[in-house]
């Protein structure tokens, strides 16, 4: 708990301030764009760090507004409000086509986390929402676009985005909502560059970062000539004194440096998770190689050096997880001897990562004590804060969207966000490949007919 409490002390400390920002842009009616004239209509806001935002795309939707019956916990629950069902409209590709215009949700700010607020516009069918400040707060957009909309605990199966903006400017879209029909567009701008550069803090022993490496892997592999990769792993420091009382938190000659113990009184301590920390930071600075030179591939803004891709790497933290869970026992257990079994597996060499880790043992851990986040499992791109779940398939979704040029292997890696479906049109209507299909098979009936005529009246000419 004590070293839970020192993290998020030292991460509030040092959080980032350079975030990927939330764009809402009022596309309709035009009062309502006109109030906004000084952005052109453009809204700033912060997105939640669990669901999943549309990297990439510029989708509209309907803006909706249900009034909350509970002023003390607004939207927190189902019952406490109602909002109308999306609505199909027309097509620009056909006149007969229809497609549902997505329901982006408003709601208040208090009572209850953004997770439940989130989780409960999903169940009344959300494609995505927006969380208006609380009333009278008085926060500008700027100070909005520095909060951190927080996950607690149970936002892994939210898989909608959701963004926060200020009070005033909620007020606004809350009254024109009442009144019209608002039509949005939501936008998620990552800085581009022609090289894209990946920061990622995790911990070794953490199932969740282990498995996000796992199924990243192929990925990082397709880019590997144009992602430049660099991983962080959590440190920390206790008290003088205190290390003692922790089940050996911290390096045996230093408190300065610590890991968190990832099963409590089981076997895994946080000394051996420094260690595995340690182990991976000198696998990655001995297997990468050089793939290209960034000033080669144009401008690149502050971005200097080279793109490097340590394929071993990858390899060894691919299969670490089924290799040396953290349940497991001998010499299939978390912990060195495990680790070094594996490293000879994947063709590392034993001997030089053990001698990196004695030689650059406080170089690493120092520099890892300095290059803090603002969450254990926070991801950076190009320089920039990255919002939203920390999962293989929205963070490639992301990384494509930085290029300024996209690679070709990004087709196949990153499928684009389709929040719209395919209906048939209200009042009993069908769309255009029902309408086709129809004719085909009255088609088909009338040359039957004609057919069957046919031989009718030619055996009544012949009698």
């Amino acid at each position: 708990m004590l070293a839970s409490l020192v993290w998020l002390a030292l991460c509030f400390l040092s959080s980032e301030r350079l975030s990927v920002w939330a764009q809402v842009r009022v596309m309709s009616p035009e009062s309502l764009v006109d109030s906004f004239k000084k952005r052109q209509g453009r809204i700033d806001g912060s997105t939640a760090t669990f669901g999943a935002p549309f990297y990439g795309e510029r989708l509209l939707g309907r803006l909706v507004w249900g009034e909350s019956k509970n002023k003390s916990h607004p939207h927190c629950s189902g019952g406490d409000y109602e909002v109308p069902e999306p609505i199909p409209v027309k097509s620009s590709a056909s006149a007969e086509k229809k497609v549902r215009l997505i329901n982006i949700v408003m709601v208040r700010r208090g009572g209850c986390s953004f997770v439940t607020k989130v989780r409960t516009a999903l169940s009344k069918g959300a494609h995505a929402v927006i969380v208006v400040d609380t009333e009278g707060s008085g926060r500008k957009p700027r100070d909005i676009r520095k909060i951190i909309v927080s996950d607690d605990g149970y936002g892994s199966n939210i898989t909608i985005p959701s963004i926060l903006i200020s009070d005033k400017e909620g007020q606004r879209l809350i009254r024109a909502a009442k009144n019209f029909q608002v039509i949005i567009e939501l936008a998620w701008d990552v800085p581009l560059n022609h090289v894209v550069i990946m920061d990622l803090w995790m911990s070794s022993a953490s199932r969740e970062s282990m498995r996000f490496l796992q199924e990243f892997a192929p990925k990082r592999k397709a880019l590997n000539e144009r992602l430049k990769f660099v991983p962080h792993y959590n440190i920390f420091a206790l008290q003088s004194g205190v290390a003692g009382d922790q089940g050996n938190l911290c390096d045996e000659s230093s408190d300065h440096f610590c890991a968190e113990d990832p099963d409590g009184p089981g076997p895994v301590t946080g000394r051996m998770v420094l260690d595995e920390n340690l182990r991976q930071l000198c696998i990655h600075d001995l297997t990468k190689v050089k793939r290209t030179d960034i000033d080669a591939v144009g401008d690149t803004g502050n971005i200097e050096g080279t793109v490097e891709y340590a394929a071993k790497f990858w390899d060894y933290v691919e299969q670490l997880l089924l290799q040396c869970p953290l349940e497991g026992s001998g010499l299939s257990a978390f912990g060195s001897a495990c680790s070094e079994a594996l490293m000879h597996k994947v063709g590392i060499n034993v001997d030089e990562v053990n001698e990196c880790m004695q030689t650059t043992r406080e170089e690493k851990l120092k520099r890892e004590m300095k290059q803090k986040a603002w969450s254990t499992r926070a991801l950076r791109i190009n320089g920039w804060r990255y919002p939203g779940t920390v999962d293989a398939d929205p963070v490639m979704r992301a990384i494509c969207a930085a290029f300024r040029q996209q690679p070709p292997a990004c087709t196949s890696l990153a499928e684009p966000v389709k929040p719209q479906s395919e209906t048939e049109a209200e009042s009993g209507g069908i769309n255009t490949s029902s309408f086709i299909a129809a004719l085909l098979v009255v088609a088909g009936v009338l040359v039957g007919i004609m057919f069957l005529y046919k031989r009718s009246l030619t055996r009544h000419i012949h009698s």
